[in-house]
């Protein structure tokens, strides 16, 4: 009787479906709650974590009704479902709040707008985190397609400055009921079924907006090896991107120039900046054993720059290789008090199509470690054909503001 037990338990074992990708950061249970937690009530700002030493979770938004919803689906689960309520407090925020901003772990701006599909942006280079890969992971769920790509300004709440990586979600807004009924009126079957879509892309990007909160907000859960996990995978999904570019600078030689070895470097670090920002959602001191598993990951991923045949020489962190570069400027710019002002880019760098966040980003890499040259070498990689003698007249520009000093 025992054996034939065992065999029934391993074949149902057997016969059970694969865990989705969603289900290995939250527990199936929970991913499937807010997935068909239906969203009504009255708007919902904040959602109290049970610490508040851990930092906050930010859904940000300017056209707040899906935001809405994701923050109404987590309120009914908690104060009524009795799911367990997150570590971290998640706040819905429309404006820039610098002192909850520097409080925050991570941000998900969403932007509704009916003229785009369900997509994900990821986070800009100088904040790149683990946000855009549970983002990416639970917009995927359920078979959707999601169309992912690298940042693109879409109105976001700008607190990048401030450290916090911010993941955008773009999506269809909420109908109103006046709109529809007024539509109904010059209704037609096209008309109808892309108004079902558009309700169907929000209700998930709810979801998508609510699982990603939370997942980020209970930080670190039972999920929190896979995610380990996926972010190697998701490094080199987006090195593989990096590397095409690379590929097509190089020509049909195939021989790597300054730029390419800059481009595909400046990559490598991005994604390790990444895998390193999971240490800021860990208790501290943090575990000697995660750090090395850290480290491992990140030097794992620097396998890619001599695979490719870029070059036969090991990767080397920018912050150690010997330039020997005419015209670098090793200046390192540090911010002061002041706050950093919004000026309007050189004439070099206001032609270019990305100028607004290009001025943007720059304030952003301000580290006190980055030389001028350094932070002209990221925003290269990142926007492309960005040349040093214009980000030098910006931060001389920033310097007379008394934004920034260098030294």
């Amino acid at each position: 009787m025992r054996t034939l037990l065992a065999i029934a338990v391993l074949l149902q074992f057997a016969q059970r479906p694969p865990m989705a990708p969603a289900e290995t950061l939250l527990e199936s249970l929970i991913v499937r709650a807010i997935n068909e937690q239906p969203s009504s009530g009255v708007p919902i700002s904040v959602i109290e974590g049970t610490d508040h030493s851990a930092g906050d979770i930010l859904i940000t938004c300017r056209e707040c009704g899906v935001a809405t919803q994701a923050m109404q689906k987590l309120h009914h689960l908690i104060t009524e479902k009795d799911m367990p309520r997150p570590a971290r407090t998640i706040r819905r925020l429309t404006s820039i709040d610098t002192a909850t901003a520097q409080r925050a772990k991570a941000a998900i701006f969403i932007a509704e707008t009916q003229t785009r599909p369900l997509q994900v942006l990821r986070s800009l280079w100088s904040t790149a985190g683990i946000a855009d890969d549970v983002v990416e992971i639970f917009a995927r769920h359920g078979a959707f397609t999601v169309d992912v790509r690298s940042f693109e300004n879409v109105g976001q709440i700008r607190i990048d400055h401030l450290g916090v990586p911010t993941t955008t979600l773009v999506t269809s807004p909420p109908s109103r009921p006046e709109a529809a009924t007024a539509g109904s009126r010059r209704s037609s079957p096209d008309a109808s079924r892309a108004e079902a879509d558009a309700s169907v892309s929000n209700q998930h990007a709810a979801f998508v907006a609510a699982a990603s909160a939370y997942f980020l907000a209970t930080l670190p859960n039972s999920g929190a090896e896979a995610l380990l996990s996926h972010l190697t995978v998701g490094a080199h999904a987006r090195l593989a991107e990096d590397g095409r570019r690379a590929v097509a600078q190089m020509g049909s030689q195939q021989r790597a120039s300054g730029d390419v070895l800059v481009m595909f470097g400046q990559a490598i670090e991005r994604e390790q900046r990444r895998m390193r920002s999971f240490e800021r959602f860990m208790p501290t001191p943090v575990d000697p054993m995660l750090r090395s598993r850290i480290a491992d990951m990140e030097k794992g991923i620097t396998s890619v720059w001599t695979s490719m045949g870029i070059t036969s020489s090991p990767f080397v962190p920018a912050a150690e290789r010997l330039r020997g570069r005419a015209g670098e400027d090793r200046r390192v710019p540090v911010r002061t008090a002041a706050p950093l002002t919004d000026m309007a880019p050189p004439p070099a760098l206001a032609k270019h199509a990305n100028a607004g966040e290009i001025a943007y980003e720059l304030t952003c890499l301000i580290n006190g470690q980055r030389s001028i040259s350094d932070i002209r070498d990221v925003l290269a990689a990142e926007f492309g054909g960005v040349p040093l003698p214009a980000v030098v007249e910006y931060f001389e520009r920033l310097v007379k503001a008394g934004a920034v000093t260098l030294r």
